[in-house]
Order: structure tokens, then sequence, then C-alpha cells
């Protein structure tokens, strides 16, 4: 597989890609399946079946953000669920940990805003597209697992038309 647009090696890629730590991996990785679709020269010569599996959310993430093709990550992305019912799962190495939930006051905040946004009738979808963050965050943050700055706040409570008011607390415990 030839290389002709970077300079780089066969052997310096190789290197690459043996270390899912080098700060290259992910773009050479995408880059090295965006010309390819030959799973049997990647998984012999390039990168091993178990790297590729642990890591292909990452990679499918950098192919999207340089606009590769949606057909060669489709193909892709077949041969990662066809390797994941294949190989010994025991053996994929997650990249990220369980998420951890927020504080109970950052989880009633996001209940709240799961509750507004439902009682408008609008999706998360809709919401992600309104205030200009992603359908991920908006999920992340209704589900507890992200504690969110003053300003992403702001820009969902003025998606969905609400005010952000402070207010002394009520010691009577209620």
């Amino acid at each position: 597989m030839e290389f002709w647009d970077i300079n780089i090696t066969k052997k310096e890629l190789k290197k690459v890609l043996k270390d899912k730590s080098n700060p290259k991996f992910s773009s050479m990785a995408a880059l090295l399946l965006s010309r390819s679709n030959n799973p049997s020269i990647i998984f012999k010569d390039y990168i091993d079946k178990i790297v590729f599996v642990s890591n292909w959310q990452k990679i499918k993430r950098k192919m999207r953000l340089d606009n590769w093709n949606d057909q060669r990550i489709l193909f892709w992305d077949q041969v990662y669920k066809t390797l994941l019912e294949t190989i010994d799962k025991s053996k994929i190495k997650r990249g990220t940990q369980r998420l951890k939930s927020t504080d109970a006051d950052m989880q009633r905040i996001s209940s709240k805003i799961k509750d507004f946004r439902k009682k408008k009738g609008v999706t998360q979808v809709k919401l992600a597209e309104m205030s200009g963050l992603s359908q991920q965050t908006i999920s992340f943050l209704e589900r507890g697992y992200l504690n969110i700055s003053l300003r992403t706040f702001k820009k969902i409570a003025d998606a969905l038309e609400l005010s952000i008011e402070l207010l002394e607390r009520d010691h009577s415990g209620k």
C-alpha cells in the first residue's frame, strides 16, 4: 500500500499502529482504512485485530472528522461487527471507563432540563441543533453523567426558552 501524499515508510506506519497511545495512531489508522477495503492485508501487515476492535470508535470518529467516504466507514464498521463476533472479548481493552454520576444538585437540574425538553416536544437531536451542542452532550447531561458549564447551561436554557434564576435556598427543608 502506497502513501504517496504523506512522508512515512511502511516500517514507521507499523510502529505508529502498534502503539495506540501514539498521538498519530488514530489519524494513521483512519488514513490506512480510508485507502483500503482489504481487511486481510490490513490485519496481516499493519494493525492487530484486537487493537482495531478496541480502538474502532476512536478511528471512526477521526474518519468522520476528516470527511472520509461514508461507504468506507460503513465497510469498516461491518468488519468491526464481524470481528466482535469472532474474537475473545476478554482481550478487548476498552478505551473509556464507565461514566460516573454527578452530584444530587446536578442530577436534579438535569432531570428538569429533560422534563422541559419533553414537555416542549423536542427530541435530544433537535435540542442539540437548537443549542449548538452535540446530541451526546444532551444525552450525558440528561442521564446525570455530565457537569455542565454555565455557558452550556445557558445555551440549553435559551434553546428551550427557559429563564435562569438564582434563588435563595429554603433552609426549612422544602
